[in-house]
């Protein structure tokens, strides 16, 4: 199936010409390939013969997730399975890199040339990245979210958000599912909130706060990242949307805003990407830029193991090993209740749960106007609330 019409430049800022495109369209389906075909070949091999084998010697082991993987590895159907896996992620940014280095400085010179921006970008060349995040090219894609190859660059930004679109479609051509998601959680949740002033950690390229922005047109929008390339990116992408985004180059544990500045924290599918002795930092960091009262919201990758089908988590588990996603199941084995009471939550204000995951479709020639379906499956949703002024914890 060849498609290039799902996402246009106005979605991803590149001007990728045909071949570009097509390539790219191969990298889409060939991970829809992989994650169909290839995994229930897989998964069929698991439940014929290693299933069976494991409950026969240890029951207790085709129950757990680490162990029974163990015995899957040496699967021929699996272990290919796995390399296409590595395969089709490395596939996805090679075949996004020509459109990225050749409009380079195309995007460049429009990052330069902007005027009176309707929102703010404030840069630290002096940062010290995390050093969680220098230790391998998250996801796989070269460069990580912080590396610069020239001068103002933007590289790494278009080549994220590009190749976000390629990894999941479902979260549409605007790559905003996530930020659908959480607003559509928060509206459920807080129906009459809206915050004065909120801010996104680890907002990369920014794409799930547009829903934001729309929904609150009056809120002040700060966000922080630890990449330059993904802010200047964000930058460019939000003016050209006429959003206003007050952007910061900071680590979500240090942001340095003032204290009680924010009604509204929210993080987008960053924790999965995050060490575990840098979550009770950043936890901290929330609720002191919270205002009393103020909501603190965290969305990320759904919680695999809760799903009953061993092999299922598993290849949520895959990703850890073969895409860089280095803390994607370990996040979910965190007591996330004890951890925000640490910091000062309120036990009754803590919620944890699921957001319904907002699932893009694409047009088709029975529905010809692209849709929004809440998807069977659920983001892994946190909710607390900063005591009132004058209350006790």
């Amino acid at each position: 199936m060849y498609d290039i019409n799902e996402q246009t430049s106005r979605d991803h800022l590149l001007d990728a010409n045909l071949e570009e495109r097509t390539r790219q369209a191969f990298a889409k389906h060939l991970r829809q390939f992989v994650f169909g075909t290839t995994r229930g070949v897989a998964q069929q091999a698991f439940a014929q013969r290693v299933a069976p084998e494991l409950a026969r010697k240890d029951p207790a082991a085709a129950r757990d997730r680490k162990r029974a993987r163990e015995a899957l590895l040496q699967v021929p159907e699996y272990q290919f399975f796995c390399d296409l896996h590595r395969i089709s992620q490395e596939q996805i940014w090679n075949s996004t890199a020509d459109s990225v280095e050749r409009d380079a400085d195309r995007l460049r010179a429009e990052f330069l040339a902007l005027r009176n921006p309707k929102g703010s970008l404030q840069l630290n060349p002096e940062l010290q990245i995390p050093e969680y995040l220098l230790a391998m090219d998250t996801h796989c894609m070269p460069g990580s979210y912080h590396t610069d190859w020239a001068e103002n660059d933007l590289s790494n930004g278009a080549l994220y958000e590009r190749g976000s679109f390629l990894y999941t479609p479902s979260g549409g051509p605007a790559n905003d599912g996530a930020g659908r998601a959480s607003l559509d959680f928060l509206r459920t949740k807080l129906p009459d909130f809206v915050p004065r002033r909120m801010l996104d950690l680890g907002c990369a390229t920014c794409s799930p706060l547009f829903p934001y922005a729309r929904a609150f047109p009056e809120t002040e929008i700060h966000a922080v990242d630890s990449g330059a390339p993904v802010l200047r990116y964000a930058h460019l992408h939000a003016e050209k949307e006429g959003i206003a985004l007050h952007l910061r180059q900071a680590d979500a544990a240090a942001t340095g805003y003032e204290d009680g500045m924010f009604d509204l924290v929210t993080a987008h599918i960053m924790f999965h990407e995050t060490e575990s002795y840098a979550i009770p930092q950043i936890l901290a960091e929330a609720y002191r830029v919270l205002a009393p009262g103020g909501v603190l919201l965290i969305v990320d990758l759904p919680n695999a193991g809760l799903i009953p089908d061993v092999f299922q988590q598993i290849v949520f588990d895959g990703d850890a090993y073969y895409n860089n996603e280095h803390f994607w199941m370990r996040m979910h084995d965190l007591d996330w209740a004890a951890e925000l009471r640490k910091v000062g939550f309120p036990a009754e204000s803590i919620e944890i749960g699921a957001a319904p995951m907002q699932m893009y479709i694409a047009p088709s020639a029975e529905h010809p106007e692209p849709r929004w379906n809440k998807g069977r499956f659920g983001f892994f949703a946190v909710m607390a609330r900063k005591a009132a002024a004058g209350s006790a914890k």
